[in-house]
């Protein structure tokens, strides 16, 4: 995807079967609309796993007119402190360092303790 298009981000973090165990990405419209729409931001996950075993998280932004914006989506293995500490770093990294003025989170523990 990235020989398509260089704004597209992308981090994966693989078991040793090569599954998936962490995965963060951001296409160009979502990191283009966090510059406009960033301020205040949500992330959330699902409520259970999928027929994967897999988490799915995103941050969400919202717009002028009080859409929800999509800025970011994840998949991980499980919701323990340090895989919210690596979705949260690949989420800076991918935003070039800046951090939102303000996070929504549910009541998740390892939320958190990772932000």
């Amino acid at each position: 995807m990235k020989e398509k298009n260089q704004n597209f981000f992308f981090e994966l973090e693989l078991e040793e079967d090569q599954s998936i165990k962490l995965a963060f990405w951001a296409d160009a419209r979502s990191r283009a609309a966090f510059e406009y729409f960033g301020d205040i931001i949500s992330f959330d996950t699902t409520y259970n796993t999928n027929r994967y075993n897999l988490v799915c998280g995103s941050f969400v932004g919202v717009n002028y007119h009080g859409q929800s914006t999509l800025l970011g989506c994840s998949l991980m293995k499980n919701e323990e402190i340090e895989s919210f500490k690596w979705l949260f770093q690949c989420w800076l990294c991918c935003m070039g360092g800046n951090a939102p003025k303000g996070f929504l989170t549910d009541q998740c523990a390892s939320m958190k303790r990772a932000l």
